[in-house]
C-alpha cells in the first residue's frame, strides 16, 4: 500500500470512528452521576426466576417506568445503599422495581429481602449472566428506565435516596 492510500485509510477509519463515538454520546444528556448506556433499546430484556420462585419478565412493565437495581449481598457498597433504595422504592409505588441478586446464594439473597425490607422482586442471577447482558462493570448498579424500557440514567456505585431522586427526574 503507497503513502497516500494508507493516509486515506487512516482518515477514513478515524472519521468513521468519530461518527461511530458521535452517535454512541449524542442520546438523552445524562444527569451528574449517571452514565449512558451501551446497549441498545431493544437489548434491555431481563427474564428469570425471582427468589421465591415466581417467573419475572420486565416486559410485563411496559408503559411504566423501571428501576433496576443489581446488587450481591456480600457487596458493602451495596449494604450501603440498601436502606435508601428500600425507602426511595416505597416513596414510589408508581414505578416499577426489581433488584438482581449477582454471584450470590439464594439463601443469602432472601436473607437481604427480609433483612432491609425489600418491597420488590428480586431475580436470582447466580452466574451474572443477566449483568453481563446488562453491561453491569461494578455493583451496586440502578438502571433507570422510561415507560417504553429504553435506559434513560444509570448509577454504578451506591447512591443516596436524593441521587435516586434526582435520576428518576431525569426519566419523567
Amino acid at each position: 500500500m503507497n503513502r497516500t492510500r494508507l493516509t486515506t485509510f487512516v482518515v477514513v477509519v478515524a472519521g468513521l470512528s468519530l461518527v461511530v463515538l458521535w452517535a454512541a454520546i449524542s442520546g438523552a444528556p445524562a444527569k451528574s452521576g449517571a452514565q449512558a448506556s451501551n446497549l441498545p433499546s431493544s437489548s434491555l430484556t431481563l427474564t428469570g426466576k425471582t427468589l421465591d420462585g415466581k417467573r419475572y419478565d420486565l416486559t410485563k412493565y411496559r408503559g411504566r417506568i423501571v428501576v433496576v437495581n443489581f446488587f450481591a449481598s456480600w457487596c458493602p457498597s451495596c449494604m450501603k445503599e440498601a436502606a435508601d433504595l428500600t425507602a426511595f422504592a416505597k416513596d414510589h409505588p408508581e414505578v416499577a422495581f426489581v433488584g438482581v441478586d449477582i454471584q450470590d446464594t439464594s439463601a443469602k439473597g432472601r436473607n437481604w429481602v427480609m433483612r432491609y425490607g425489600v418491597p420488590f422482586p428480586i431475580v436470582f442471577d447466580q452466574e451474572g449472566t443477566i449483568a453481563s447482558q446488562w453491561g453491569v462493570i461494578g455493583i451496586p448498579a440502578t438502571f433507570f428506565l422510561d415507560k417504553y424500557g429504553v435506559e434513560r440514567a444509570h448509577i454504578t456505585g451506591p447512591s443516596t435516596r436524593s441521587g435516586f431522586e434526582e435520576q428518576l427526574q431525569a426519566v419523567m
